[in-house]
């Protein structure tokens, strides 16, 4: 058996400890290679000749070459032995490895970059090999290790080239067939001048949006082997671009949509936070904490690194870099990623609820939402609020729907598709209020919801709040925006997601609003708020308006006849004394 598919079946089997993101690559490649009616195949002969050639290169800290690690062979095989039929080139095109700090990604990097320019691309002419990363002195430490390997193998088994070979501080240049490995930076730009065979792009996660990824793809359309890696531990930003394609092809894979085929996916993390006291996990985390000779030297030093982040209160930082845990690690957070994560549910039936409505509106750049909270008991009987949201995206002071979208970090187009959002239809990009008013006339009628408050910021007087008084019946609540009127919905929000009192849709402009919400605080309280204006927590201003009066719906104290009596509409209060329901 291949050693990529050893390597897969040990992990499946619990030989090898690891997580719940590595096991779906494992299961990927097992029922990829039982497919036989498909485009892919595996291709066991390439990925013998790739490990022999890594048999020769040098270490970047011993200097000399070192056996690979099953682990690594997992990713170096599967990059290079997955073959698309059609074109006779790479199947994945794109690659994500994820993995804690102090691995050995360098050396992996090497590898990939050596194989390319020797053997790769040796009958081939003007190829391109980028080595990037964020900023210029990250590319220029990836960029030395490359250098130092290229040299050592030309003075090796690669000898007869090496007076062929040139090389500075910038590149490394095969001049017969002016094959090139160029250092590069998305500080520095400059991606658009090149259509790289191989790039790999170090420390990915640290990317705020998909710029600098953009180009460098755009560049290599035309190249059937072309292969845009990228590798990175986790970074305390869960909006992270990376982040969100980690996410994105997993649930490709785990719901065999096949829409992602091309996209390798490979992440060594913890499943938990907790599991940074359970220091018999970490290999999930630390794949070389299963080599022997390593392993005590290893496990000491993390054990180390932990408790002295324990005592400096900052084991969120030791969570995001040495167990690869994807963090809001922001000090003023408002919510914790695991919990926004953990309120996840597959579906939820609106129709015929009761339900309190919030609302924010539009100010200049910003979108509109209507958040909806739906008190409910859930099969266990539990009291629970289910949170749905739908936004109304302006583009006109960014001046398109694309540079909305770049501005924000967010596809809102995508996001309509999904039915979480709708883009304005104004021919200059405004937030219509009108359109506003109808869609949400329509939305209860079609799910004959029983709005019991609306709830809006006090601080301004909307035609479409009028509109509102005029067409229904609803109880309507204006909310001031300062900490003694939000204290209160805001800490019941954020308990309620750490109990787990509230449940939410795969939604993931929730998810990114809720991310940017940090707290601020005076002497009446604590609210919402954002760093900076293109961080969007419109939706999360909504909800907690919705809470304003929507958190006290279950509750049961001697006062529980008149708290139902203020909830009621003119329709509901006019049948009550009629049926003479108030007791007297």
């Amino acid at each position: 058996m291949d050693e990529v598919t050893q390597y897969a079946k040990d992990v499946l089997s619990g030989k090898i400890i690891a997580g719940e993101m590595l096991k779906i690559a494992a299961q990927r490649h097992i029922d990829d290679l039982k497919n036989k009616d498909w485009q892919y195949y595996f291709d066991t002969d390439r990925v013998e000749g790739l490990l022999n050639f890594a048999k020769y290169v040098p270490d970047p800290d011993e200097g000399v070459p070192l056996p690979l690690m099953p682990w690594e062979v997992f990713i170096l095989g599967s990059v290079i032995g997955w073959r698309d039929r059609r074109t006779g080139g790479k199947r994945f095109r794109n690659a994500i490895v994820s993995i804690a700090r102090g691995q050995g990604k360098t050396y992996l990097a090497s590898v990939l970059a050596a194989y390319d320019f020797f053997v790769q691309s040796h009958k081939k002419n003007n190829q391109d090999i980028i080595v990037a990363s964020n900023t210029v002195l990250q590319s220029k430490k990836l960029y030395g290790y490359i250098r130092g390997t290229v040299n050592k193998m030309r003075t090796g088994v690669f000898s007869g080239l090496s007076n062929d070979i040139a090389d500075t501080y910038e590149s490394i240049t095969m001049k017969s067939k002016n094959n090139v490995i160029q250092r590069l930076s998305a500080e520095g730009g400059k991606f658009d001048s090149y259509h790289a065979t191989t790039a790999i792009f170090d420390e990915a996660g640290d990317q705020k949006n998909r710029d600098a990824f953009g180009k460098i793809t755009s560049g290599q359309v035309k190249n059937e082997e072309a292969l845009f890696f990228m590798i990175s531990t986790a970074y305390q930003n869960p909006n992270a671009p990376l982040r969100e394609d980690i996410k994105n092809v997993a649930e490709d894979i785990k719901n065999g949509k096949h829409q992602l085929d091309d996209f390798f996916l490979a992440v060594w993390s913890q499943d938990e936070p907790d599991e940074v006291f359970q220091t018999d996990t970490w290999e999930k985390s630390n794949p070389l904490l299963g080599l022997e000779n390593q392993h005590d030297k290893l496990l000491n030093g993390l054990i180390s690194e932990r408790n002295t982040k324990m005592s400096q209160g900052k084991i969120n930082d030791f969570l995001v870099k040495n167990m690869n845990v994807w963090l809001n690690a922001e000090q003023n957070a408002a919510f914790s990623l695991e919990d926004v994560e953990n309120a996840v549910i597959a579906d939820f039936d609106m129709h015929n609820r009761q339900v309190y409505v919030g609302f924010d509106n539009s100010m200049t750049s910003d979108d509109a939402a209507l958040a909806f909270v739906f008190p409910y008991v859930d099969n266990n009987g539990e009291k629970k609020f289910h949170l749905y949201q739908h936004s109304f995206i302006p583009w006109h002071k960014a001046g398109s729907i694309e540079a909305k979208e770049h501005q924000d970090g967010i596809n809102y187009r995508d996001m309509e598709v999904k039915g979480f959002a709708t883009v304005t239809q104004h021919q200059r990009g405004l937030i219509d209020n009108d359109f506003i008013f109808q869609w949400l006339m329509d939305f209860v009628d079609e799910y004959e919801l029983e709005v019991l408050m609306f709830a809006y910021d006090s601080a301004h007087s909307y035609a479409f709040i009028k509109a509102i008084e005029e067409a229904t019946t609803w109880t309507m609540m204006p909310v001031r925006q300062g900490t003694l009127s939000l204290n209160e919905p805001t800490k019941w929000l954020q308990d309620s997601f750490i109990e787990g009192r509230v449940t939410r849709l795969d939604d993931p402009m929730m998810e990114k609003s809720l991310m940017n919400a940090v707290i601020t605080s005076d002497n009446n309280g604590i609210k919402v708020d954002k760093n900076k204006a293109t961080l969007k927590i419109d939706l999360v201003d909504a909800i907690v308006n919705a809470l304003q009066q929507g958190l006290y719906h279950f509750e049961d104290f001697a006062g529980n006849e008149q708290s139902d009596f203020e909830r009621m509409n003119d329709d509901q209060i006019n049948e009550y004394f009629v049926s003479g329901g108030f007791g007297f």
